[in-house]
């Protein structure tokens, strides 16, 4: 092939290819807020660190899905023993990613949550339990043996 007609063939391709790339961005859709991570985390008025409503959540709807970690009990001490979950048995603990871990605790919460497994691993699924409004702070209970394991009176 003669040097010109590759210099040509390579100029042809980088203008298509860049064409491409401009008529992506301006055909791709504009993100809307259903897009939007629905949740972000910041400073708590209950308790150090909080998640947060990004946009109104709807009754029911998803509010994130975190993978877990399942290690042992005794891997697990110091202030983490704070922010993991029981797992499946007394001896599992549960450590979530993504914003899982930072929900602080209401008797009245807004989000539950269930343990998913999925084809890479488990998730522990939050979902809200009522309408929550941009802003508001996202709770849900700790449970009993949260509290009574640490000695501690459960708050309200």
């Amino acid at each position: 092939m003669e040097p010109s007609l590759f210099a040509l063939l390579v100029i042809i391709f980088s203008a298509g290819l860049a064409a491409g790339i401009l008529l992506d961005r301006k055909i791709r859709p504009v993100n809307d807020q259903s897009t939007e991570a629905p949740v972000h985390t910041g400073p708590s008025n209950i308790s150090g660190r909080g998640v947060f409503a990004a946009r109104d959540i709807k009754n029911g709807d998803l509010v994130e899905r975190c993978p877990v970690l399942q290690v042992d009990e005794e891997d697990i001490g110091g202030e983490l023993l704070n922010y993991v979950f029981y797992g499946d048995n007394e001896k599992k603990r549960l450590v979530a990613m993504g914003s899982g871990m930072l929900f602080n605790h209401s008797s009245f919460p807004n989000v539950a949550y269930y343990l998913e497994d999925t084809p890479h691993g488990p998730e522990l699924v939050i979902y809200a339990l009522r309408d929550i409004r941009k802003g508001e702070e996202l709770f849900y209970n700790y449970g009993s043996e949260w509290w009574s394991t640490r000695n501690i009176t459960e708050i309200a």
